[in-house]
């Protein structure tokens, strides 16, 4: 099975501490580089390119997910509606009928490709709609990033319609492979309509067709055939993201497989890459197809290895073939990436547990042939460079606990990131309950004596699995808010918000610690250095335009993105650049997760102590 979900009883690290092969390139390409990203999240600037490639793939996944005998080649993208999906966003098994492939009327048998060229030709017709949505849809995306980067003006149509098809192409060799095996060891399981748990995506439901497979004929195999019985696993397009993953059965590590082939009765990994294939990053594609293939065989109960691995670059189109590993390799990178696992995740890592020492580089041409490494150093090219003292920064302490302000009449104690704890557990009784219609959470109004709090949901599902919320809530009960996120809203009332890593319940436990409201610090002061500023709009359910603007500051002991309306901040704002030490006063805390925010509101304020030294040539 390409898919291996949490257990839910039995995972107890959760989707938020798990490894994956991108952490682990990333930590060995340079421990503090993971720190930042994986640890602080220091995001880096989103360019173009990033999202070229995601688009380039689902145009590939949404052309192997249509079928020759349904979609004609001129029919538009949205020909094959969305499948079923359940409340976690998988294709949902539970659904039987109203499949859209099932609501399609086949092709007459003169409009079904009945040869390679016929075949490859519809296969390239369908790349021509299906790529401009792809690319509209994550054009949107990029404008809505707050770490948008570059033009989109760079990214060029016809070369991205290039990649695509020549991924097409690659698939229509297995095609043919296909064709050559008369349909290989599986076709007469194909033909009575049995299905694999997991089923690539066809637009069926996913169970066996009771009667034989819907295309299937008695004689020589056709081309049609083999197209759909050679046809790939891969992620259903619109499946909700990191759905469909495969999970370590001890839930410490996840991976998620662009292609996997087996209708010739092995297992081949491949990976998509929408890049010439010639540049360091080549080195960590080969190390993460071989952890997926520790992942298949580990999540196979160690009886089935994979056959083949491959990298399709659809940028210089070729096909490059990975070494597989040994079964003893496979246990030994297993144990290898338990003691990372054990190191970075199981609990946090200190900034000295990751030094900032980077790996040499490697140099390939396209294609991801090894030659000699270029004549550069990691941290040339690395997004932290400014900030890390491995390259032309510092992120060693850079204020003192207490500073005078200007404009303040006393001394402002500066807290440091690491010691704010933005969650709070608040113990009281329900003043006023919502009616909850369906999974929509009630609007709820607790209170403490003579004060109240607002308890906003905005996660449904705690992190240790079932609601955050207990149903049949009414007014007078008696509840715990546990591990809320503690801050204020606009008006100055305070708002307990409900995330993934908080939950309310009925109050059973009395000892259970707890505070008062009017005992919690909401507003806090915070300094350290500027890693970058970010600004982001949109338009809300009213019509109206709306900007924030924000910023990613660090301290020794930590880092947090600081965020407010575009309005609110200060003038200071507009001097601020990257390295800059600053000092944040007033500001409401804020999280999601394990992620600690800080809130910038009109009472808040920036005040620059140092600037950086920039070059003036």
């Amino acid at each position: 099975m390409p898919v291996q979900l949490a257990d839910l009883e039995r995972d107890d690290v959760g989707p938020y501490s798990r490894l994956s092969a991108s952490q682990v390139n990333t930590y060995r390409s340079c421990p503090r580089l993971w720190y930042y990203e994986k640890v602080l999240r220091f995001r880096m600037p989103q360019i173009p390119v990033l999202f070229v490639g995601r688009a380039v793939e689902e145009a590939v996944c949404r052309v192997l997910r249509e079928s020759p005998a349904l979609i004609h080649a001129s029919a538009p993208a949205d020909a094959h509606d969305p499948a079923p999906l359940d409340e976690q966003g998988l294709p949902d098994r539970s659904v039987r009928d109203g499949w859209p492939s099932q609501r399609l009327l086949p092709l007459a048998e003169k409009d079904i490709p009945d040869s390679k060229p016929a075949l490859l030709d519809w296969a390239m017709s369908r790349c021509e709609k299906h790529l401009p949505v792809a690319l509209e849809r994550v054009r949107l995306e990029w404008e809505s990033d707050e770490r948008r980067a570059g033009e989109w003006s760079t990214v060029d149509p016809n070369r991205c319609l290039e990649m695509t098809k020549a991924g097409l192409k690659f698939h229509i060799e297995e095609v043919e492979r296909c064709f050559l095996a008369k349909g290989g060891p599986k076709i007469d399981k194909w033909r009575n309509g049995d299905r694999p748990f997991w089923p690539a995506p066809d637009g069926f439901a996913i169970e066996s067709f009771p009667k034989g497979h819907p295309f299937a004929t008695s004689g020589a195999v056709t081309w049609l055939e083999c197209w759909e019985i050679s046809r790939p696993w891969f992620v259903d397009p619109d499946a909700a993201k990191f759905s469909m993953n495969a999970i370590h059965p001890e839930h410490w590590f996840q991976g998620e497989y662009d292609l996997v082939y087996s209708w010739d009765g092995t297992v081949s990994i491949v990976d998509l890459k929408a890049s010439l294939g010639a540049n360091d990053r080549s080195g960590d594609y080969v190390h993460q197809l071989q952890m997926y293939a520790m992942l298949w065989y580990i999540t196979h109960e160690r009886k089935e290895a994979v056959h083949s691995l491959q990298i399709w670059y659809l940028g210089h189109p070729s096909i490059k073939d990975i070494e597989l590993p040994t079964t003893d390799e496979l246990n030994h990178m297993e144990e290898e990436l338990r003691t990372m696992w054990v190191n970075l995740k199981q609990e946090k890592p200190t900034r000295d547990d990751c030094p900032p020492e980077p790996a040499p580089m490697r140099g390939f041409s396209p294609g991801g042939k090894p030659k000699q490494a270029p004549k550069m150093v990691r941290c040339d090219r690395c997004d932290w460079s400014e900030v890390c003292p491995a390259g032309e920064g510092s992120d060693e302490p850079v204020l003192e606990e207490s500073l005078q302000l200007a404009g303040f009449s006393g001394m402002t104690r500066i807290d440091t990131i690491g010691s704010l704890n933005p969650r709070a557990s608040i113990r009281g009784e329900l003043f006023s309950v919502s009616l909850s219609i369906g999974d929509k959470p009630p609007k709820l109004l607790l209170q403490q004596g003579h004060y109240f709090a607002n308890i906003n949901i905005i996660s449904h599902d705690h992190k240790d699995g079932g609601k955050t919320w207990p149903n049949s809530l009414k007014k007078g009960d008696q509840v715990l808010v546990e591990d809320a996120i503690f801050s204020t809203n606009w008006k100055g009332e305070i708002v307990l918000k409900i995330d993934p890593f908080a939950r309310v319940i009925l109050d059973d436990s009395p000892l259970d610690e707890s505070h008062d409201l009017m005992a919690y610090n909401a507003r806090r002061n915070v300094g350290g250095r500027v890693v970058y500023t970010y600004q982001k709009s949109g338009v809300g359910r009213n019509g109206k335009t709306w900007r924030r603007r924000g910023l990613m500051l660090m301290d020794h002991t930590g880092a947090m993105k600081i965020e407010g309306w575009f309005d609110d901040w200060n003038n200071q704002y507009e001097m601020v650049e990257t390295g800059d030490v600053v000092v944040l006063a007033n500001i409401g805390l804020d999280a999601w997760a394990t992620e600690t925010r800080g809130d910038y509101s009109r009472q808040s304020r920036l005040q620059i102590i140092d600037r950086v030294e920039r070059s003036t040539s």
